[in-house]
């Protein structure tokens, strides 16, 4: 890595933009990385936590990434960039950090190439779901040909092909206030979430590779009432519409009977991210540029959700985890190769050129 992309990589980092800021103080802490795409002759807009890049006209071949973080304010001081034996260390250094300098080098060689109708979308609120970002991603899958996402990779050199939706699936359960010596007198919503909550619990391994996992709970009011309302959080990934389908339908046969008498129980199941599916086009694009490099990389299916999915959803063939490789993200040992670097230029910047010959 070139002494200007470790620096650009080491302000990046020792910048906070964490999920407790606003998506106007991330923009704003953000704009010097869309600067480097305006003196490369990109125009350069905002949209609604998400900073837009292009330059020539569609149909794009489309660089997405994120600029945001798991890490609350201060955590950068407090741990700030540094590499030690060619790993980088800091907040966000490999989720995704460092995806966002290559994925700036590899638009820089592109261009070096005359490779035009190029377009960098770089959100703010992706780890918050991508919920304001998410309209910008549709509209610009609509109009690019291929997708490359520069989440990282694995620890050993692997691209993400795949990816899980996600779901949110929240659960009320009512009951019936009393005083809690008085068992009669009350049902207590506590007592009957918890049964949901091992019921739904125990679908794990049953609906194919579907998740689902309980992570918040909140009920009771005073330790002498019995409870009369109590509501859970479950997180829920998925790899296909289909086993969303089939799980809420088997959700709907738990919620509808009742183990305390009194009780009732309500959910409401939300897609937030459909599944990143591994396109025909992709696989074939990928043996391609395998050949043309001389190197194969692993493929790998990720439990985690990510932006990629918006444009394989609307039909446009993605590839991500082409950023730095690494691991341990979302956590202070969180780390990423500084090695890998130019290998993942050189790996996507052999894609834009498959896709360019192909558009």
């Amino acid at each position: 890595m070139e002494k200007r992309w470790l620096d650009l990589f080491e302000r990046l980092v020792n910048i906070d933009t964490g999920f407790d800021l606003d998506v106007e103080t991330k923009l704003s802490r953000t704009r010097f990385v869309m600067d480097s795409l305006k003196k490369l002759g990109f125009e350069v807009h905002e949209e609604k936590a998400a900073h837009v890049a292009e330059k020539g006209q569609p149909p794009y071949l489309t660089l997405i990434g994120h600029l945001d973080t798991v890490f609350k304010e201060g955590e950068a001081i407090r741990r700030p960039f540094k590499v030690e034996n060619g790993v980088a260390k800091g907040p966000g250094v490999a989720d995704m950090k460092g995806g966002v300098i290559v994925l700036l080098a590899t638009v820089e060689e592109a261009l070096k190439e005359n490779l035009d109708g190029l377009c960098v979308v770089l959100n703010v609120d992706e780890e918050l779901g991508s919920k304001e970002s998410r309209n910008t991603f549709e509209n610009y899958a609509r109009k690019s040909v291929c997708c490359l996402s520069f989440e990282p990779g694995g620890i050993n050199g692997e691209i993400v092909t795949s990816r899980k939706g996600i779901a949110s699936l929240d659960i009320v359960v009512k009951g019936v206030k009393g005083h809690a010596s008085r068992l009669e007198e009350g049902a207590n919503a506590i007592v009957e979430a918890s049964h949901k909550i091992c019921q739904i619990y125990s679908m794990n391994g049953i609906v194919g590779s579907l998740s689902v996992n309980p992570t918040i709970i909140n009920g009771g009011e005073k330790s002498n009432i019995t409870p009369d309302l109590c509501k859970v959080y479950c997180d829920v990934r998925f790899s296909s519409k289909q086993e969303l389908k089939e799980f809420e339908k088997k959700l709907a046969e738990i919620t509808r009977t009742s183990f305390v008498e009194r009780t009732t129980c309500e959910y409401n199941l939300n897609e937030r991210r459909p599944a990143m599916s591994f396109m025909e086009e992709m696989k074939q694009a990928l043996e391609e540029v395998f050949q043309r490099l001389g190197k194969r990389y692993e493929f790998e299916h990720s439990s985690g959700g990510a932006d990629g999915a918006f444009f394989t959803a609307l039909g446009v063939p993605t590839l991500d985890g082409l950023g730095l490789c690494g691991g341990r993200f979302h956590s202070e040992e969180e780390f990423a190769f500084i090695q890998s670097f130019d290998e993942r230029v050189k790996l996507s910047l052999e894609l834009l050129r498959y896709f360019d010959e192909r558009r």
